[in-house]
């Protein structure tokens, strides 16, 4: 993986994780725990998804 789709992998899980986490403990009020972990997942995902759509745009410019 190179550093550059890596440091914007980061960006996006820090910024997914965070404003998820301000979406679900004020908008939802959802305690503090369970809004620290699903923002973790959220971001998680978010970062996954992201990994896998780049590996995608690669392979079809490849062929």
């Amino acid at each position: 993986m190179d550093m550059k789709r890596a440091f914007i992998g980061i960006i996006i899980f820090a910024f997914v994780t965070v404003i998820s986490f301000l979406l679900l403990r004020r908008i939802f009020a959802l305690p503090e725990g369970i809004s620290v972990v699903g923002a973790i997942g959220l971001g998680a995902v978010m970062e996954i998804l992201f990994q896998r759509s780049r590996k995608r745009a690669g392979s079809k410019i490849s062929e």
